[in-house]
């Protein structure tokens, strides 16, 4: 069967099959089934989600960045209450460490099912679902009284709480135009990238006030229970065969039309084995055939392992080395912080000018390779902020050339995470949930791997030269990126996976 996409106007990237070519035509027939076939009513449908006004587009946003806040502030504000749960369960750093690695482990596992799901089923109720999970087993973190039960309801934490992070980019896509749309989702990812980063600087204070490490996990837990009562009441669903099946059900019950139908309608006979090839095969398909993937998967996920290893390295560097007290230590994520902001900042300009001028001289039609600039800044920023970092790590130079030395970082690393997001998503744009899935899998498996590695580099090699070996990794990287804006609209034009190179 053939795979086929919503129609640009709804601004899906819905993967939906659709039905066998008939050999012969009846041409009554198929006057009489056309007029049964529900579809947009014109390109003004006021339920057509790309018609939804601009502040309500805003709020539907706003509803997807909240929902990646709870998960990603849950993610990495383990590491605050890290030291007093290893106290008193009398565990090592690197059993406490896998607090954080099992969680993105549960980030891994959970996209394959997430996206492709949200494709079947909706944005909201999938959506609504893996929030509640989320805010169930962050219970258990909060209450345990053995390790165990913290790490097994820790990896299911983050298994239930990647939902937020899996259907955010169908549901951004859902509404917003492809300029308005980079906008969008730097935004959201701008959440993803800056939360983790945000809950230790938090996170510090409460563990070390008289409320503990347990209220890091309620403070979790009321997070999400908000989240679900907010998913539950105001996400609209935004999928747009979703919304034409509801309106031709709506259209047989009245008996205004008994045969309504969409053309989506033959997803209700698919077998078993045609759901798991197109659900939860096809993003491991992808990365096993598609190069544009697997470089930028690649790419990204080292930038995200960057990111959870500052959790371990920061407590090295300015609680072991430099003697700050747990509080104060947080302080110098503010550096990221910012470096976020900035890079944030560099890719909505340029999103809005060179871009958008690029989208309107091509008649609409999006370019991928014109996300890369961003992105190939970006990677010469990483290096040169980590080398400040790394030469200004001795106690006996003063800390704010460290804090310093972690704004490009900071803001380098989100101008490449983001531009490779939007990247896979317009070359990919019929599948990109699937891609973005495969995508995850790949980049949280890498973040789950750094912070129990991460110690021992930093011990063995010392700060210094420990991050310089990220900074070289790093510089090793850049050509990728380079590589695609030269060559990328020949390298998509061999696969069948990726939009037209018309």
């Amino acid at each position: 069967m053939a795979d086929i996409h919503a129609s640009s106007s709804a601004g899906s990237v819905t993967d939906v099959e659709a039905p066998e070519p008939e050999t012969t035509v009846n041409t009554e027939r198929k006057d009489e089934e056309d007029t049964n076939l529900v579809t947009w009513n014109g390109p003004d449908d006021p339920e057509n989600p790309q018609n939804y006004s601009f502040p309500y587009k805003v709020f539907i946003t706003a509803v997807w960045i909240y929902g990646n806040l709870c998960s990603t502030l849950a993610s990495s504000i383990w590491s605050s209450g890290a030291t007093q749960v290893a106290a008193e369960f009398h565990q090592s750093t690197i059993v406490v460490t896998l607090g954080i690695s099992l969680f993105l482990l549960g980030f891994s596992v959970g996209p394959p099912l997430w996206g492709p799901m949200s494709e079947r089923f909706g944005r909201k109720w999938p959506m609504t679902i893996g929030m509640l999970l989320f805010t169930i087993f962050t219970i258990p973190v909060a209450v345990g009284k053995n390790i165990e039960t913290l790490l097994i309801a820790r990896f299911f934490q983050g298994a239930f709480g990647s939902a937020p992070l899996s259907l955010a980019a169908g549901g951004i896509v859902d509404i917003w135009s492809p300029a308005n749309r980079g906008i969008a989702i730097a935004a959201c990812i701008g959440t993803i990238f800056g939360s983790p980063v945000l809950a230790p600087i938090i996170g510090n204070f409460v563990a070390a006030s008289y409320l503990g490490w347990r209220w890091l996990h309620w403070l979790s837990a009321i997070q999400g229970g908000s989240a679900v009562l907010l998913v539950l009441v105001a996400l609209p669903e935004t999928l747009a065969p979703k919304i034409l099946q509801a309106r031709a059900a709506k259209l047989r019950k009245s008996g205004e039309k008994p045969e309504a139908r969409t053309i989506y309608d033959n997803k209700k006979h698919m077998g078993l084995m045609d759901v798991a090839r197109i659900y939860f095969m096809r993003p491991f398909s992808l990365l096993a055939t598609e190069p544009i993937l697997v470089l930028i998967t690649i790419y990204q996920s080292f930038i995200y392992g960057i990111l959870y290893l500052v959790f371990v390295s920061y407590p090295i560097e300015y609680v072991e080395i430099r003697h700050w007290q747990q509080g104060l230590s947080a302080l110098p994520f503010l550096g990221l912080s910012v470096g976020v902001l900035l890079g944030a900042g560099g890719v909505i300009w340029h999103t809005k000018t060179k871009f958008a001028a690029t989208i309107r001289a091509n008649g609409g039609k999006v370019i991928p390779e014109q996300r890369l600039p961003t992105m190939i800044a970006g990677g010469c920023i990483v290096p040169a902020g980590l080398f400040i970092y790394a030469f200004t790590s001795a106690p006996s130079i003063p800390w704010p050339g460290q804090v310093i030395g972690s704004i490009p970082t900071g803001a380098g690393m989100y101008m490449i995470f983001v531009q490779c997001f939007n990247y896979i998503i317009d070359v990919y744009a019929p599948i990109a949930n699937s891609a973005l899935g495969g995508n995850m899998f790949i980049r949280s498996s890498f973040a789950a791997a750094f912070p129990l590695f991460g110690p021992y580099l930093y011990h063995n090699l010392g700060v210094t030269w420990a991050t310089n070996t990220l900074a070289f990794i790093s510089i090793a990287l850049i050509p990728i990126p380079i590589i695609f804006y030269v060559y990328g609209h020949r390298i998509r034009s061999w696969s069948k996976n990726s939009v037209s190179t018309d």
